[in-house]
């Protein structure tokens, strides 16, 4: 979250709207939005463009933020990821997401590989399935395991990965471990 210094604040709202210039106006409307939840810089100049600023202005806002490193792709990955290791989602789903919000596919790879680890253990598809268990007991073996792999791909797991972990939770349920 960025935190605008209080005397910012109180100069931007002392002064009259149509005093200030655009590139005032996108620079405040840009600390405005980072202010509420980190942002790429993709979403920053998305939300300036939305509000209809020109294109020289968006650009010149942009290179102040990353400047003053209010704005930081490289930074603003790691924390996403970071924030989602916890949620059982593998590395295809976060690279979609970060895709989604405008991130360099070269640094959303740089940032994965970082936490391929955490990532691509197999054990997080495991637990995952462990704790969706009871869902599958009473299905058949094949519609059990086509909705299992369905479960997994739609949290970004790659199929060797996620039929690892089918077959093993499938062996526990029929052990009737879990």
């Amino acid at each position: 979250m960025v935190v605008v210094p209080r005397m910012q604040r109180q100069k931007a709202k002392s002064e009259p709207a149509a005093a200030r210039t655009p590139l005032q106006r996108a620079r405040e409307a840009g600390l405005n939005y980072l202010s509420r939840q980190a942002r790429s810089a993709h979403e920053v100049a998305q939300r300036l463009r939305q509000k209809e600023f020109a294109e020289d202005v968006v650009a010149e806002v942009i290179a102040d933020l990353e400047r003053l490193r209010f704005l930081d792709d490289r930074a603003f990955a790691r924390r996403w990821v970071e924030a989602r290791l916890e949620r059982a989602a593998g590395a295809r789903k976060l690279a979609q997401d970060l895709r989604r919000k405008g991130v360099d596919a070269a640094l959303i790879d740089e940032v994965l590989a970082e936490y391929a680890p955490q990532l691509d253990a197999p054990d997080r598809a495991v637990d995952l399935l462990r704790k969706q268990a009871w869902r599958y007991r009473a299905l058949d073996r094949e519609k059990a395991q086509r909705r299992m792999l369905g479960f997994l791909a739609r949290r970004g797991y790659d199929g060797q990965t996620a039929w690892k972990a089918i077959e093993r939770v499938w062996k526990e349920l029929e052990e009737d471990e879990v």
